[in-house]
C-alpha cells in the first residue's frame, strides 16, 4: 500500500512537472486571461430524488418558480417536461431548467433512481442560454467538479463563497461541453410558452391577452386552447403567478423599493401588488425580503 500511494504521489508530481514544462513565455507580463461573462451564483441548495414517486412535487401541477434547476440522472431513465418540450433524461446526463419555466416528468413508472439537483440564483443568465431545452453527457471534468462542489457544500461552513465558486466552475464547464444541437424530437408548440414568457417579463405595464395574442399572430381563443394544452393550466392564470415569481426575484436579488418591483412586475400600484403576493405566498412582500436576506446579512458581517 505505501508503495502504491508512494508511486501516485509521484505521477502527479511527473504530470504537474510536465505541465509546468509545457507553459510559453507571456507576451506582456501585465496583461493576462480576463474573467468571463458569466456571475457568481447565489442560494445554493442541493438534493437527491431516490424513486419516481419522489419527483413530481408539488403534486398538484407543474413547478414553476424563479430559481435555475440542474438535473443529474445518475441512474433512471425519465422525461422531462419542460414548457412545451419533452425531453428524455436517462443515466449520466444532465439538463438546466431556467427560471419561470413550467415543468414536470412523464413517463415516470415505479423504479428507484438518482437523480440530483442544484437550484440556484443567478442575476444574469446569457452565458447559459445555449442550454435551453438542451441535455447535456455527463462528462468527466463535469463529474469531477460536481464531485467537489458536494463535498465542499457538505463541508464549508454555511457563509463559505466556495461552494458557490465551484458551481461557476461547474457551469461553465457544462457550457463549454454541451452539445451544440438540441436532441432532436424536443420540440413541442414551436416554443409558445417561451416566447409567451418573454413577451410577459419585457414588459412593466399590465399584459391584456389581446396584445400577447397580436404579437404572437393567433387569435385569443386559439391561444388560450393552445396554451391550456400545452402546460395545463389556463393562460391567465400563469401570467399572474409568472409576475409573482418575477416579484420574488426581485426582492431577493435587488434593492428595488416594494413600489418600484410592483411596477415592473405590472402592477397598477403597490397595495394591489401587496394583496395579490399575500395571497400567493401567505406574507407581505417586505417581510419575504427580511426573511430571504438573513443569510445574505450575516455573510456580510463576516
Amino acid at each position: 500500500m505505501l508503495m502504491f500511494l508512494s508511486e501516485m504521489i509521484q505521477g502527479s508530481r511527473d504530470s504537474l512537472a510536465a505541465l509546468v514544462a509545457q507553459l510559453p513565455r507571456p507576451p506582456h507580463p501585465l496583461f493576462g486571461r480576463r474573467p468571463g461573462p458569466l456571475p457568481l451564483p447565489d442560494n445554493l441548495i442541493c438534493f437527491q430524488r431516490r424513486s419516481t414517486t419522489e419527483l413530481n412535487r408539488p403534486g398538484h401541477g407543474r413547478s414553476l418558480h424563479h430559481r435555475f434547476v440542474l438535473i443529474f440522472a445518475l441512474r433512471g431513465r425519465v422525461a422531462v417536461c419542460v414548457d412545451d418540450h419533452v425531453i428524455p433524461l436517462g443515466p449520466n446526463e444532465g439538463l438546466l431548467v431556467f427560471p419561470f419555466q413550467f415543468h414536470h416528468y412523464i413517463d415516470a413508472g415505479p423504479q428507484a433512481l438518482t437523480w440530483l439537483f442544484v437550484t440556484f440564483d443567478l442575476a444574469q443568465a446569457d452565458a447559459l442560454q445555449s442550454l435551453r431545452y438542451r441535455p447535456f453527457p455527463l462528462a468527466p471534468s463535469i463529474r469531477a467538479s460536481l464531485e467537489q462542489l458536494l463535498a465542499a457544500h457538505r463541508t464549508e461552513e454555511r457563509m463559505s463563497e466556495l461552494p458557490l465558486l465551484l458551481l461557476a466552475l461547474l457551469l461553465a464547464r457544462i457550457v463549454r461541453l454541451a452539445p451544440a444541437r438540441a436532441r432532436e424530437g424536443a420540440g413541442g408548440q414551436a416554443g409558445l410558452v417561451m416566447r409567451v414568457n418573454e413577451f410577459a417579463l419585457q414588459r412593466r405595464e399590465p399584459l391584456r391577452l389581446r396584445e400577447l395574442a397580436r404579437s404572437l399572430g393567433i387569435s385569443q381563443s386559439h391561444l388560450r386552447a393552445r396554451f391550456r394544452a400545452s402546460c395545463g393550466v389556463s393562460i391567465g392564470r400563469h401570467l399572474r403567478r409568472l409576475r409573482l415569481e418575477r416579484a420574488c426575484g426581485l426582492l431577493r436579488l435587488t434593492s428595488l423599493r416594494v413600489a418600484e418591483v410592483a411596477e415592473q412586475c405590472g402592477f397598477n400600484s403597490p397595495y394591489s401588488f401587496s394583496r395579490a403576493f399575500g395571497a400567493a405566498y401567505g406574507q407581505a412582500p417586505t417581510r419575504y425580503r427580511q426573511r430571504t436576506r438573513r443569510g445574505h446579512a450575516g455573510r456580510d458581517k463576516r
